[in-house]
């Protein structure tokens, strides 16, 4: 019986490995590591996907959710809050502009999907903005499974070089589709049918 030895961590990989689980940006954390900041994007992919330094992230946002008392079903809940707010439960508005109801008035779910609140002097006219609703679904799709493995959701930033990676496999797959469609539109004989 073979027992895998654990490899340990360098020096520069605990820093990325810290700087990661801070900033959530891996060629940020490569960068403030110490790496190159030309190869940070690169280096930080292949960081993340070896199996210690993975590892070594797993376990600290483990360790972070476990102090935070952060689970599964909190960001769930959170993010329904969000998801699911309705701005005739935070305000009324009519031709005399926008009213905010009270704070009292106001359930805790849905003054946790208030993300800014701005009252003009004087006037009391209110501007209200409520945390991005489509995002927070994207999100609780993506928690229970809705999409399929893999599957990005529009609205997401994406890092620069990934999204440059998309978009190649994105024109390669076009190229495919329209090369077999103009397959399909042609006889035999090459002429182009209608």
């Amino acid at each position: 019986m073979s027992h895998r030895k654990e490899r340990a961590l360098t020096l520069r990989q605990q820093l990325f490995v810290e700087q990661y689980l801070i900033l959530g940006n891996g060629r940020e954390a490569a960068i403030r590591a110490g790496y190159s900041p030309q190869s940070a994007a690169t280096l930080a992919v292949n960081l993340k996907h070896l199996p210690h330094v993975a590892e070594a992230i797993r376990q600290g946002r483990d360790d972070s959710a476990r102090s935070a008392a952060i689970d599964r079903d909190r960001v769930l809940e959170e993010l329904a809050r969000i998801a699911f707010s309705d701005m005739g439960r935070i305000a009324e508005w009519g031709p005399e502009g926008i009213v905010l109801k009270s704070n009292a008035e106001i359930a805790p779910e849905d003054r946790a999907a208030i993300s800014e609140l701005a009252v003009a002097p004087g006037a009391g006219a209110a501007r209200i903005r409520l945390h991005n609703k489509q995002r927070a679904l994207d999100s609780i799709a993506r928690q229970l499974g809705f999409y399929g493995r893999g599957t990005r959701v529009s609205g997401y930033p994406v890092d620069p070089h990934e999204r440059l990676a998309l978009a190649e496999s994105a024109r390669a797959k076009l190229r495919h589709m329209i090369e077999a469609l103009a397959e399909k539109t042609e006889d035999p004989d090459g002429a182009v049918l209608k």
